[in-house]
């Protein structure tokens, strides 16, 4: 997201400069007319060393960039804090990206250990510290917007609903062998999840699913797309448990896994699927979802982050409550029984609506706007 808007702004002429963690060693160079500064020297994934780390080089970074360049704002996500300590002392107006925090971990439960419980506790303090000291929030969701207000009690004129974007000249329907690759016939259906194998992504509600799907629809296989993880309902690994529970109740030939696609793969793959289901019980926004429907595919969602605001109405798309088996079941069990001329009318009407509501030029226009109404709060010294 951040490297489609950071290419965006800088194909207008503004001068981008991007401050990220560094995979190796640090080093600065230019992507698509951005300036990109990888800082930091602990790379290991999810260590709060790590992101103490990361978080001083950034800010040292931060005051070294906008001394030399001139930088008249900054955004940083509210994920991590990340405007933490720039937001004690800001030399510049702040903008704050509000979007998945620290407590919605904890709501969800998708966590490991204990130890990880009280460092997302100590997180989301200083998200929400941060958030408050912005000049402006973006929220990428009603839902979103909500909880800042309403939690948070962050003025409501200072939090503007950005809605993520689609480059919908890349997220379009594609011809591709993947079904071949994946050894899917053509007349099996494909039903995709695509997301971390996490508790909040919902996939243990989806694997509960499946039976009653499989009693009406015996001829459908499940692609799981996404990394594991440890936040199973009995706080292992979340692939053995949904492996077990299909063992279980004999639908293990109907899954399949992948790690990880590259963004050419994934694309692919949303095109040669039959239904996309985001089953999440808690999201921000659900990019999945947005990208599944600008290649033209049906969709079953529960009611997290954008789905409510898509108008969805049984046709191009169901929308159920999170965590409800049953209705899921249902849902997914209805969109997989279109016929191919309600197919041809869902990737017409679902395109379009991408197209209309999720375009990247119209993105960068109200990011840009947010930006402004920053900047014209600034004193005039």
């Amino acid at each position: 997201m951040y490297h489609s808007l950071a290419c965006a702004l800088a194909q207008r002429g503004h001068e981008v400069h991007v401050i990220c963690q560094a995979a190796s060693e640090p080093r600065d160079f230019i992507d698509n007319g951005v300036f990109v500064h990888r800082v930091g020297t602990n790379p290991k994934r999810y260590s709060a060393i790590a992101r103490i780390d990361y978080s001083i080089h950034a800010w040292l970074k931060l005051r070294s960039v906008i001394k030399q360049h001139g930088i008249e704002i900054v955004e940083a996500s509210y994920w991590g804090a990340e405007a933490l300590l720039y937001s004690l002392k800001k030399r510049t107006p702040l903008v704050v990206r509000s979007h998945t925090s620290a407590l919605d971990i904890i709501r969800t439960k998708t966590y490991s250990r204990e130890k990880e419980l009280i460092t997302l506790k100590i997180l989301s303090i200083l998200e929400d510290f941060s958030a408050k000291r912005a000049d402006r929030v973006i929220a990428n969701s009603k839902g979103v917007y909500t909880r800042l207000i309403n939690r948070l009690h962050i003025a409501p004129e200072r939090v503007d609903i950005v809605w993520h974007a689609v480059d919908t000249s890349k997220y379009r329907f594609v011809e591709s062998d993947i079904r071949e690759r994946l050894a899917i016939p053509r007349e099996v259906l494909l039903a995709l999840f695509v997301g971390r194998l996490e508790a909040r992504k919902g996939v243990h509600i989806l694997c509960q699913a499946i039976p009653q799907i499989l009693r009406s629809i015996p001829t459908v296989k499940f692609v799981l797309v996404g990394r594991d993880t440890n936040t199973a309902p009995d706080g292992g690994s979340v692939k053995s448990y949904v492996n077990e529970q299909a063992r279980n109740n004999g639908f293990r030939d109907k899954l399949v896994f992948i790690d990880f696609l590259p963004e050419d793969e994934l694309l692919k793959l949303y095109s040669a699927c039959d239904l996309v289901i985001s089953p999440s019980l808690h999201e921000s926004f659900g990019l999945v979802v947005v990208e599944a429907m600008a290649c033209g595919k049906p969709v079953v969602a529960t009611s997290t982050g954008i789905v409510p605001e898509l108008g969805l109405d049984g046709k191009g798309g169901i929308v159920v409550e999170p965590g409800d088996v049953v209705g899921l079941a249902e849902a997914i069990i209805k969109m997989l029984s279109l016929d191919e001329k309600d197919r041809e009318l869902v990737a017409g009407k679902n395109r379009e609506l991408v197209e209309t509501g999720f375009s990247i030029s119209a993105w960068v226009d109200k990011v840009i706007g947010v930006y402004n109404k920053a900047l014209s709060k600034r004193p005039s010294s």
